[in-house]
């Protein structure tokens, strides 16, 4: 992970870690294909929902970009 992107990450673990405590356990994860910017886009099956995942990596296989939205 970019040390920017593991800063930001550091300084929301609380709200993160709650938001998906509340989704429950994963049921599936499924691969939806390579979105802008050529991020990995998958959809993520929750107990309690559903959501929908974007994760860009660097040319040397850092995760340069991440993030997540209910669906």
């Amino acid at each position: 992970m970019r040390a920017g992107l593991a800063e930001v990450t550091r300084q929301q673990l609380s709200g993160l870690k709650d938001a998906i405590l509340k989704l429950g356990a994963v049921q599936s994860i499924t691969f939806k294909g390579v979105g802008a910017g050529g991020r990995d886009t998958c959809e993520v099956k929750f107990e309690n929902g559903l959501t929908e995942w974007r994760i860009g990596m660097t040319p040397d296989g850092k995760v340069e970009t991440a993030g997540f939205r209910p669906m």
